[in-house]
């Protein structure tokens, strides 16, 4: 009777301990169900990307930096439905219960977990003013620099960074030899020598220019000089309030209008003059007249031409035998 009562005693602890056990497994799946959004009611939004390195099925989506699902298929999309540079389909498997957060201008990054970290997806919340994206919806992605493009652009500053130094060696090396502009500024001796000469030079004509018998000492020094100056300034400054004010001959060109009126008309003559040659030429050109004809007929020109070379031959006969020309006197005796 003892023994069977110690036999129970030791299957009911044994119970008891398999009982707790499977109570805290419970509570533990239950947990990390609940951490990592297991039990959630999901639905399903697509996203295309260019490039899915480093990601993987399986890993988890974010939204805000917190974990709402995860990443429930990538495949290839199809050649006849490509656009652009998109050339994978991934499905987020995201829970029900941040549906309203996600809507048509949130978008979605893939990121990295710490730099050589597996990657994972992360999505922006949208705003009250955009529609809620459904189940089979597309959500736009946005391409972020990876520790890939990282590492290759630093390498690319790493070697302009070398040639920038290799170069900088050369001109240095080039100075330190007396080569070149600067080279010789730094290495010869004559040229210190002839800098030292010239700053002697100027200190000599600074000391002249200091001497208080010199004109340029005197242009500095006399209060004279200053007196005649203002003297000037206020002569050219009541000239420029009389012109201002409209006497004299420069004045009444500045301040009168008769001088505008009197242009404004000889203006106005000029112009109805220019207007009655043009009506004139209009008529001549378009005209038959004599005028016409002789500007445009070659005959009536030719016969002008003749004209005057046969009155030139005889004003050269006239001068050549003027007795010709001058009809005998006769004379008669009563």
């Amino acid at each position: 009777m003892a023994l069977r009562e110690r036999t129970l005693g030791r299957k009911a602890r044994v119970a008891a301990l398999v009982a707790v056990g499977l109570a805290l497994l419970a509570y533990g799946v239950y947990q990390v169900g609940r951490i990592f959004d297991v039990f959630a009611t999901r639905y399903t939004i697509v996203t295309l990307v260019e490039s899915g390195a480093g990601l993987r099925e399986g890993a988890p989506v974010t939204l805000a930096g917190k974990q709402v699902g995860q990443v429930s298929d990538i495949e290839f999309i199809p050649m006849s439905r490509k656009s652009g540079n998109k050339h994978l389909r991934i499905e987020l498997a995201v829970s029900e219960e941040v549906q309203e957060q996600i809507r048509r201008d949130s978008r979605l990054f893939i990121r990295g977990q710490g730099l050589l970290g597996d990657k994972y997806m992360d999505i922006s919340p949208g705003t009250s003013g955009a529609a809620i994206l459904q189940p089979g919806d597309t959500i736009e992605s946005e391409t972020q620099l990876d520790i890939e493009q990282f590492l290759a652009r630093g390498a690319a500053v790493l070697d302009t960074a070398a040639q920038a130094v290799s170069e900088l060696r050369n001109i240095t090396s080039s100075i330190s030899r007396g080569e070149g502009t600067i080279g010789r500024l730094l290495t010869d001796d004559q040229l210190f020598v002839r800098l030292l000469a010239t700053t002697s030079q100027f200190q000599s004509t600074l000391e002249a220019l200091n001497n208080a018998d010199g004109t340029f000492a005197r242009m500095l020094r006399d209060p004279e000089l200053y007196d005649r100056m203002l003297s000037a300034v206020d002569r050219v400054d009541r000239v420029g309030a009389a012109v201002l004010s409209g006497e004299g001959t420069l004045g009444k060109l500045l301040m009168s209008d008769s001088l505008y009126r009197s242009i404004t008309a000889t203006a106005l003559r000029a112009d109805s003059t220019l207007a009655g040659f043009s009506g004139l030429f209009a008529k001549v050109h378009q005209g038959d007249g004599a005028l016409q004809r002789f500007l445009t007929d070659p005959g009536l020109y030719d016969e002008f031409l003749k004209t005057v070379v046969d009155f030139q031959t005889v004003i050269a006969d006239m001068r050549a035998n003027p007795k010709k020309f001058v009809p005998p006197v006769q004379v008669r005796v009563f």
